[in-house]
């Protein structure tokens, strides 16, 4: 199998997988909103929090763990170069996967979320940000043009699927699962 064979059939079943965990978390955010004022809907939430029974931080390690594997094979296999905002984004992911573990092995939900959250989230508004210049190549700075510039699509598929739509995807996961195992906790010192 020729590179160019290992990289599209790798991008090919991350996008898909990655199609499925954007619907997963569009319904997961359709319901939640849907909580804010139905009793019903908030009982739905708790239903698929307990469903993960307690694996959210394994979970979201796995999530980190894909997302950097993944980053690591175009890099390394395909042999893409990573842009500036793309390294901003592995400074937020690489260091989720270390984290995430350790805390899923310490059963430290509080410790995972308090450091985690905002490792993603940094991730995640630099993975929008990392699209919109995909799409709006005039708005790309001058730092990004150094090297490999921002505006390269190293995969394209589905019409969407980039390689910071993975991140972002990645990103989003883990924040949403971060987020079910701290109202897991929050909920259950409450009681």
């Amino acid at each position: 199998m020729s590179r160019q064979d290992a990289t599209n059939t790798f991008s090919t079943a991350i996008a898909a997988a990655a199609v499925v965990v954007q619907a997963l978390l569009a319904l997961l955010l359709v319901v939640a909103l849907a909580a804010i004022w139905s009793q019903r809907a908030r009982g739905w939430l708790r239903e698929i929090r307990d469903s993960l029974l307690g694996g959210e931080l394994w979970i979201a390690w796995g999530f980190a763990l894909v997302a950097t594997l993944g980053s690591l094979f175009f890099s390394e296999v395909s042999q893409f170069i990573p842009c500036r905002l793309c390294w901003f984004q592995r400074i937020g992911m690489y260091p989720l996967s270390v984290l995430l573990l350790m805390a899923a092995i310490r059963r430290d939900v509080r410790g995972g979320a308090l450091y985690g959250l905002p490792l993603a989230a940094f991730g995640a508004i630099v993975a929008i940000y990392h699209i919109y210049i995909e799409y709006h190549p005039e708005a790309e700075s001058a730092s990004c043009k150094i090297g490999a510039p921002c505006t390269t699509k190293w995969i394209d598929k589905l019409g969407y699927i980039t390689i910071p739509a993975l991140a972002l995807t990645a990103f989003l996961a883990i924040i949403a699962l971060l987020a079910m195992a701290l109202s897991r906790t929050t909920r259950s010192r409450a009681t």
